[in-house]
């Protein structure tokens, strides 16, 4: 069987090969006690009936790649088990094989209180469809617990193509959005971000978790001003950024930051796991003597005005003109010159939701996700909401220097906060 290799699948491919980022998304989750292993490697291989693409591995046919299925019994490290923290660490920032597959895999750390870890290639779908496919998970394994031979009757196969949100648009929407915002998706400063020079680089995840009371400060914020927790935490990131670059009210820093396009859908819960992710370029009129209320009406200013304007629309009609005109080879080619990655950008991945991400039989204690682990000199912070905290993470292959400049700088961006 053969899956279509869609525009993002291919996208996320070549950011690999142009090392932009190693494309794979990251999932931690700590437990209140322990997790039957058997029935989660079990709901574990049964995903593979309920997402069949993610049990296949990824040509890279010159002409048009794809995906080939294969078979689950393939598949030896489904669900790994380790009893220390180094061994768990370790394989939180390891990678998939997209040509072999499977296309996610996982890891339980077994003690007094279980983590689990999901690496998910990015190749297959963004961040919400990760948590989509977390929902599923955590259901699927609810049910196994009250009757162990349960097999699911529900399949996530359905269109995975930018045409799910391109076609809720007119032929003169996207005109407009392709001729008057041609900058909107492919534009970045030339700052960046401050790393070190060093070459020995491994892999990490470097993360900020606020409390609970700071996040109920920050909620009523956002309510008596009536802004976002994106409009927030794009301010701080802007004012963190100022300071740490140097910068001045003269300088001109644009914030790309992930957009998920699932918005233009009435139903967002569809029939398929997949990347609709775009990218929005913001910017605003920044003053060093401005206050953090000052920046946050700022941002917020400028996101509603994007709102309005079909917010992510221009990538995805640039995209889809790109790869319609273009045979894969050439765009593999010149993508170094079709997309200019930014050097410094967002990502709100929003609210794992604690109802739909429950694992019977047990509780979670904490959980995030976070983006693809990037490569000098790129540079991203993502954001995570679970019940009533955010953890602010930011993935570089780096060294022991760069992880401290970028411990100091989350906390730097979090000082920033209400």
């Amino acid at each position: 069987m053969r899956f279509n290799a869609e525009i993002f699948d291919k996208l996320q491919f070549l950011f690999k090969a142009y090392r932009f980022n190693d494309h794979q998304l990251h999932y931690i989750m700590k437990f209140d006690n322990k997790v039957q292993k058997n029935i989660m490697k079990k709901a574990l291989t049964l995903m593979f009936q309920v997402v069949p693409i993610l049990g296949s591995a990824f040509v890279e046919d010159s002409v048009e790649p794809y995906w080939e299925k294969v078979e689950v019994s393939n598949f030896k490290d489904i669900l790994t088990i380790v009893d220390n923290e180094e061994a768990f660490n370790k394989f939180i920032t390891s990678r998939t094989n997209e040509f072999t597959g499977p296309q996610m895999k996982a890891c339980v750390y077994s003690s007094r209180k279980d983590s689990l870890a999901i690496i998910m290639n990015h190749m297959i779908c963004d961040a919400a469809g990760f948590k989509e496919y977390m929902y599923l998970l955590s259901d699927l394994y609810s049910k196994l617990t009250e009757d162990y031979k349960y097999v699911p009757d529900h399949l996530f196969n359905g269109d995975r193509s930018l045409k799910r949100i391109n076609q809720k648009f007119s032929l003169k929407d996207k005109i407009k959005v392709l001729l008057l915002q041609n900058k909107e998706s492919n534009k970045s400063s030339d700052y960046k971000f401050p790393l070190s020079q060093g070459k020995d680089v491994n892999p990490f995840i470097v993360t900020n978790t606020i409390s609970q009371n700071r996040y109920l400060t920050i909620k009523e914020y956002c309510k008596k001003y009536k802004v976002t927790i994106n409009d927030v935490a794009l301010a701080a990131l802007y004012r963190a950024l100022y300071k740490t670059l140097g910068l001045d009210s003269s300088s001109e820093l644009n914030i790309p930051i992930m957009v998920d396009m699932r918005r233009n859908l009435r139903v967002k819960n569809i029939d398929a796991i997949c990347n609709l992710a775009s990218t929005a370029i913001t910017y605003i009129d920044y003053d060093i003597k401005d206050n953090f209320n000052d920046t946050v009406m700022k941002v917020n200013k400028d996101m509603n005005l994007k709102k309005t304007k079909f917010i992510g629309l221009n990538g995805f009609v640039k995209l889809s003109l790109i790869f319609r005109i273009f045979k894969y080879n050439k765009i593999k080619k010149t993508t170094k010159n079709l997309f200019k990655n930014p050097l410094i950008g967002m990502t709100n991945i929003g609210i794992l939701d604690s109802k739909k991400l429950s694992f019977k039989g047990t509780s979670i204690d904490e959980a995030f996700m976070c983006g693809s682990i990037k490569y000098k000199p790129y540079f991203q912070v993502a954001l995570t909401s679970f019940k009533d905290t955010i953890t602010f993470s930011a993935n570089l292959y780096g060294n022991a220097e760069d992880k401290k400049i970028i411990e100091e700088f989350l906390n730097l961006l979090v000082s920033e906060l209400p």
